[in-house]
C-alpha cells in the first residue's frame, strides 16, 4: 500500500514522457514536411528563373544574328559595288597599273584592289595593309570566282576569315576593258570585327549573379559567353576551376530544365542547363541562399508549433488548475452532501425505526383485537348479539390491517415508479358522491359531519384514474375525519377553475376544524414516516405515509397540492388536477350487484384455481352464495388438466391465483390459451394475486389474462368483477 502512490506517480511520469515524445516526433515530422515543401518551392523557383535565362539567350541570339548578318551583308554589297565602279573607271581610263589601282583604292576606301586574268592569275594590285593577292590567291582561283570572268553578268561576294581571325570582305566583277576579274577587298582585323559585331557576352550584361546565378554559354565545347569572368584581350574566357567543376557536374547529373544539386569543393550548388539554338546555356547558383529560405521556413514552423504547444500546455495547466480547484470544491461539496446524507440517513433510519416500532404497535393492536374478539365470540357462542358485535369489530380491525398494508405498498410503488395511471371515462359527480358516502360511514362513529359541496361542473365527464383519485381524496379526507374532534366537520368542495391549454382543471378543497398541525410538523409533513406527536382521543396513530403518498399521487397526475393549518383550529388542503374531458356516451355502464344476492351470478360456471385452502374456501363460499357453480383446482397443473378435460364452453370464467407451486398461474394461463380448442382463446381468465405492482399487471396481460384483482379481494369486488364478465359475455 505504501508503494502504490509512488507507482501511480511513476505511471503518470511515463505517460507524460510518452506524450512529450509524441509531441517531439510530431514537431520533427512537421519540420520535415515544411522543409520538403519549401525546398520543392524554392527549387521550382530556381528552375523557372534558370529557364527564363535560357529563353532570353535563345530569343536575343536570334536578334544578334540578324543584326550581324545584316552588317556583314551591307559590307559585302559595298565592296561589290566598289569592284564594279573600279571596272568602269579602268575601262574609261584605259589603264590597269598599280599606281592607278592605288589611286582607286584610296578613292573608294578599300584596303586592296586586285586585277586578275580569266584564270585568276595576278595582273596588278594595290594593297594598303599587306592583305592582297598573295593572301587571297587560293580563294580567288576557286570556281565561283572564276565563273565571274566567264559570265560577264555574274558577280561574287564573300567574307573570308584568315588565319589570324581577321576577315576580308571581297567583291568580284568582270573586267570591262579586257578578259579577267576586278576584286575589291576590305580587310578588318579580328579586333575591328569584334567591335563591329554584337557578341553573346553582351547578352549577359543585364543579369546579376545574385538574381540569375552564374551563366556559362558554350558552343562546340567552347565558352563563348559568361557572367562569371571577363574575357581576355583575345576574347578568351578562362573559367575558374570551381566553375569548370560545376559545369562538368551539371553535364553529368542534370537533365535539361531540371534543377539538381551539385557539390564543388564541399559547397553545394543548384544547377541546370538548356539548349538555345546552337548554344548550351549552363546556369547555377549557390544552394546556400535557397537552404537559408528552407531553414527560415522550418524555423518559422517550429516557432509556430512551439508556440501552439506552449499555448496548449498553458491552457492545459490552467484547465488542470481549474479542474483541481473544481475537484476540491466538488470534494468539499461532496463531503457536505455526505454529511447531509449521513444526517438524513440517520434521521431516516430513526424515522424508519420509529415507524417499525409504531407499525409493530399498529399491527399488534388490530391483531390483538381480532384474536380477542374471536375469544369473546367463543366464550359467548350462544349470544347472537355478542357474536354480531364481535364480527363487526373483527371486520373493523382487519380493515385497519389492510389500510396499513396498502399504505406501505403504495409508498413502495410510488418510490419505485411502478404506478401506472389507468385513465378511463368517469362521471366525476358520481365519484365524488361515492367518496362522500365512504366518508360518512367513517365519520358516523366519531360524530363528525361531512359537508359535500359540489358546484355545477361545466365538464362533469373526464378521463381519470379512478382508483388513484379515490385513494387520494380518501387519504386526505380520511385523515380530516380521523384527526377531528367530536362534533366537528369536514367540508369537501369540488369546482372547475381556469383551464390550462384547453384542459379542464378541477380544484378539490378539503377543510376541517380539527386539531390542526404545529408549524414544526408542517415543515416535515411530506417526509415519509413523520407523524405529529399530538393525538386525538380514540384515534389510532397513522403510519406517517399518508401525506407523502398523497403528494406523489398528485404529482403523478400532473397536479398541485397545498395546505394551510393552524394548531387547534383545523387544516385546509387545496388540490388542483387537470383531467381531459370526455363524452357521457364514453362512460361504460356499471354493473351493480349485491354480493349476498343469490341470483347475482346465477348459473355462472367458475373454475377456481387456488392452492391455499382457506382462500379457496372463502372464494367458494362467496361465489356459491351469489349463485355460481364452482369447480376447484389445487394448482396450475390441475387447472390445465381440468380445462382440457372439460367440454367446450363448460367454464364461463377462470379465477387464477398467480403464486402457486409447480406451474404458476401465468404459465397455466399460457398453456390453456395454447390448447387446440375453440374456447381456449375466448374464455375469460381473471388473475387473483397479492402482487399488485404495475409489472405484475403487465405480466398478467402478456400471459393472456383478461383482468387482475389484488388480494385481499372483498366479496363485493369479486362478485362485481364476475358479474361484469357475465354481462359482457351475454
Amino acid at each position: 500500500m505504501i508503494g502504490a502512490p509512488d507507482h501511480a506517480v511513476e505511471k503518470r511520469g511515463n505517460r507524460s514522457a510518452g506524450a512529450w515524445f509524441l509531441v517531439a516526433l510530431l514537431g520533427i515530422a512537421l519540420s520535415v514536411v515544411a522543409g520538403m515543401m519549401s525546398y520543392g518551392y524554392t527549387t521550382a523557383q530556381a528552375e523557372q528563373r534558370f529557364a527564363d535565362v535560357v529563353d532570353y539567350v535563345a530569343t536575343q541570339s536570334l536578334s544578334y544574328d540578324a543584326f550581324n548578318s545584316a552588317y556583314t551583308t551591307k559590307n559585302l554589297i559595298r565592296v561589290m559595288e566598289i569592284a564594279g565602279e573600279t571596272a568602269r573607271d579602268m575601262e574609261r581610263d584605259g589603264s590597269v597599273d598599280n599606281a592607278m589601282l592605288e589611286q582607286y583604292a584610296d578613292q573608294f576606301n578599300v584596303s586592296a584592289l586586285i586585277v586578275t586574268d580569266a584564270s585568276g592569275n595576278l595582273v596588278s594590285e594595290s594593297s594598303t595593309d599587306g592583305v592582297g593577292y598573295e593572301s587571297l590567291a587560293t580563294y580567288l582561283k576557286e570556281a565561283p570566282v572564276l565563273e565571274v570572268a566567264a559570265h560577264p553578268l555574274k558577280s561574287y561576294t564573300a567574307r573570308i576569315t584568315l588565319a589570324d581571325d581577321s576577315v576580308a570582305d571581297i567583291g568580284c566583277v568582270t573586267r570591262r576593258d579586257d578578259e579577267g576579274i576586278v576584286v575589291a577587298v576590305r580587310h578588318q582585323s579580328a579586333k575591328a570585327v569584334a567591335s563591329n559585331t554584337l557578341k553573346l557576352q553582351s547578352l549577359l550584361g543585364g543579369y546579376e549573379t545574385i538574381d540569375s546565378g552564374n551563366i556559362v554559354i558554350e558552343s562546340d565545347g567552347k565558352v563563348v559567353a559568361t557572367n562569371v569572368v571577363e574575357p581576355t584581350i583575345l576574347g578568351v574566357f578562362d573559367l575558374p576551376a570551381t566553375d569548370v567543376f560545376i559545369v562538368d557536374g551539371i553535364k553529368d547529373r542534370c537533365l535539361p530544365g531540371k534543377v539538381r544539386l551539385v557539390n564543388a569543393n564541399g559547397e553545394w550548388y543548384l544547377g541546370t542547363f538548356g539548349k538555345a539554338r546552337g548554344f548550351y546555356v549552363y546556369t547555377y547558383a549557390s544552394a546556400r541562399r535557397y537552404f537559408e529560405v528552407v531553414a527560415a521556413v522550418v524555423a518559422c514552423v517550429l516557432v509556430l508549433y512551439g508556440g501552439a504547444i506552449a499555448a496548449v500546455v498553458m491552457m492545459r495547466r490552467r484547465a488542470e488548475r481549474q479542474r483541481m480547484t473544481d475537484l476540491l470544491l466538488q470534494e468539499r461539496d461532496y463531503g457536505d452532501k455526505l454529511a447531509k446524507a449521513a444526517r438524513e440517513a440517520s434521521s431516516a433510519n430513526s424515522a424508519k425505526t420509529e415507524f417499525l416500532r409504531r407499525m409493530s404497535y399498529d399491527l399488534r393492536t388490530p391483531i390483538n383485537g381480532i384474536r380477542g374478539m374471536v375469544e369473546v365470540g367463543d366464550a359467548n357462542a350462544d349470544d347472537l348479539q355478542k357474536q354480531t358485535e364481535c364480527r363487526s369489530k373483527i371486520w373493523t380491525a382487519s380493515g385497519l390491517l389492510l389500510d396499513l398494508a396498502n399504505e406501505a405498498l403504495d409508498m413502495s410503488r410510488l418510490e419505485s415508479g411502478q404506478v401506472d395511471l389507468n385513465l378511463v371515462p368517469t362521471n366525476l359527480v358520481a365519484l365524488n358522491c361515492e367518496v362522500r358516502d365512504i366518508l360518512e360511514r367513517q365519520a358516523e362513529e366519531r360524530l363528525v359531519t361531512i359537508i359535500c359541496d359540489q358546484q355545477t361542473l361545466d365538464h362533469p365527464y373526464a378521463r381519470v384514474s379512478v382508483t388513484h383519485l379515490k385513494r387520494l381524496l380518501l387519504n386526505i379526507a380520511g385523515n380530516a375525519v380521523k384527526y377531528n374532534r367530536q362534533g366537528g366537520y369536514v367540508r369537501l368542495v369540488c369546482r372547475e377553475v381556469e383551464p390550462v391549454d384547453g384542459v379542464p382543471v378541477y380544484e378539490y378543497t378539503i377543510a376541517d376544524n380539527g386539531i390542526g398541525m404545529s408549524e414544526e410538523f408542517q415543515q416535515h409533513l411530506y417526509e415519509p414516516f413523520c407523524r405529529e406527536e399530538q393525538q386525538v382521543e380514540g384515534a389510532s396513530s397513522g403510519t406517517g405515509l399518508g401525506a407523502p403518498i398523497a403528494k406523489q399521487l398528485v404529482e403523478l397526475m400532473g397536479g398541485t397540492m397545498s395546505f394551510t393549518s393552524v394548531l387547534g383550529q383545523g387544516t385546509t388542503f387545496t388540490i388542483r388536477l387537470p383531467f381531459e374531458k370526455c363524452k357521457r356516451s364514453e362512460i361504460p355502464q356499471e354493473v351493480r350487484v349485491d354480493a349476498g344476492d343469490g341470483d347475482a351470478l346465477q348459473g355462472l360456471r367458475v373454475l377456481l384455481v387456488e392452492d391455499n385452502d382457506l382462500n379457496a374456501e372463502i372464494a367458494q363460499f362467496t361465489l356459491s352464495r351469489a349463485g355460481a357453480v364452482v369447480t376447484h383446482a389445487k394448482d396450475g397443473e390441475s387447472a390445465v388438466e381440468a380445462f382440457a378435460a372439460s367440454a367446450p364452453h363448460e367454464y364461463d370464467v377462470v379465477l387464477m391465483d398467480i403464486m402457486m407451486p409447480g406451474i404458476d398461474g401465468l404459465e397455466a394461463t399460457r398453456q390453456i390459451r395454447a390448447l387446440d380448442r375453440e374456447d381456449a382463446a375466448t374464455t375469460p381468465i381473471i388473475a387473483v394475486s397479492a402482487n399488485a405492482f404495475a409489472d405484475d399487471r403487465r405480466l398478467s396481460r402478456e400471459a393472456g389474462m383478461d383482468a387482475h384483482l389484488s388480494k385481499p379481494v372483498s366479496s363485493q369486488e369479486l362478485v362485481e368483477a364476475l358479474a361484469h364478465i357475465a354481462a359482457d359475455a351475454s
